[in-house]
C-alpha cells in the first residue's frame, strides 16, 4: 500500500465510484485510490476485465467491488449506485471516467456514431452525476465528484473527431453547472482535462490523428503522460487539500493548454 500522506489520510476509507474502471485511466485510478485506503466501486461494461481489476486491487490488500454497468443505460446506472450503497453504505466520491471515441469528419458521420459519443460521454456522465448528487446531498456531509473530460473539451485540437470534441465540451459545461447548483450543499464538482496518456484509446487514435507521434510535437515537454499521473490529480481533488477548489477544469497535459 502507498505510504500515508496528508492527502491520503484525508481520503482513507472513503467510498469512491470509478466508471470505466476496467481499463486505461479508470483502472489505474481505481488502483491509486485503493492504495490511498479508499473503498473502490469499479463500474465497467466488461465483466471479465472488471473482475480482473477488482482482483488486482484485492490481491494487493485494497478494497474493491466490481459492478457491471453501461453508463448510457439509466437502469444500470441506478442499479450500480444501489449496489455501491448496499455494499458500503454510502458514496463519498466519484470519478466519472467512462468514455468512448467519436472518430469521423462531421459531414461524414453516421447519426448513430454521433449519438453513441453523446450517449456515453455526455448523457452517461449526466446519468451518473444525477445519482451521485442525489446520494451525496442526502448524506449531508459533503462529497467530491471528478469528471474525466479532455483537452479536447477546451480546445479543438484535431479535425476528424468532431463528435468526441463536442461531447467533451458538453461534459465541461455539465461539470460547471453541477458545481454551481450544489456548492451550498458542500458538494464539489471538478473536471480533469488530460492530454495524451498511454492507453488503448491513444493507440487507437494513431490512424485518425497520428496518435502519440503527433502529440509529442504539440506538448512543451514532448512527453506522453501516464494514467497514474491523471489519477493522482483526481485523488487530490477528493482530499481536503483541495477543499476550496470547485467548478474547475484542470489540465493534466504536460503544458499543452498553456501553449
Amino acid at each position: 500500500m502507498t505510504e500515508d500522506t496528508g492527502t491520503r489520510s484525508s481520503v482513507d476509507r472513503k467510498v469512491v465510484v470509478v466508471t470505466g474502471g476496467s481499463s486505461g485511466i479508470g483502472r489505474a485510478s481505481a488502483a491509486v485510490f485503493a492504495e490511498a485506503g479508499m473503498r473502490v466501486v469499479i463500474a465497467a461494461r466488461s465483466q471479465e476485465r472488471g473482475a480482473e481489476a477488482e482482483h488486482e486491487i484485492r490481491s494487493r490488500g485494497g478494497e474493491a467491488h466490481f459492478v457491471r454497468c453501461d453508463v448510457s443505460d439509466p437502469d444500470q446506472v441506478r442499479n450500480m449506485f444501489a449496489r455501491a450503497v448496499e455494499r458500503y453504505g454510502r458514496v463519498d466520491c466519484a470519478f466519472n471516467n467512462a468514455g468512448v471515441s467519436g472518430d469521423g469528419r462531421l459531414a461524414d458521420l453516421a447519426p448513430q456514431d454521433f449519438d453513441r459519443a453523446f450517449a456515453v460521454n455526455t448523457r452517461g456522465l449526466w446519468l451518473c452525476m444525477r445519482e451521485e448528487l442525489r446520494l451525496m446531498s442526502a448524506q449531508k456531509d459533503g462529497g467530491s465528484i471528478v469528471n474525466n473530460t479532455s483537452v479536447h473539451g477546451i480546445r479543438t485540437v484535431f479535425p476528424g473527431i468532431g463528435a468526441y470534441v463536442a461531447s467533451k465540451h458538453a461534459a465541461v459545461a455539465l461539470t460547471r453547472m453541477a458545481a454551481m447548483e450544489h456548492a451550498r450543499e458542500g458538494l464539489r464538482v471538478n473536471a480533469l482535462a488530460p492530454g495524451p496518456v498511454e492507453s488503448e484509446m491513444l493507440a487507437a487514435s494513431e490512424a485518425a490523428v497520428g496518435g502519440a507521434t503527433t502529440w509529442r510535437g504539440l506538448i512543451p515537454s514532448g512527453e506522453i503522460g501516464t494514467a497514474r499521473q491523471v489519477a493522482e490529480v483526481a485523488l487530490w481533488l477528493f482530499s481536503t487539500a483541495s477543499s476550496y477548489v470547485n467548478g474547475q477544469v484542470i489540465g493534466v497535459d504536460g503544458g499543452f493548454l498553456a501553449t
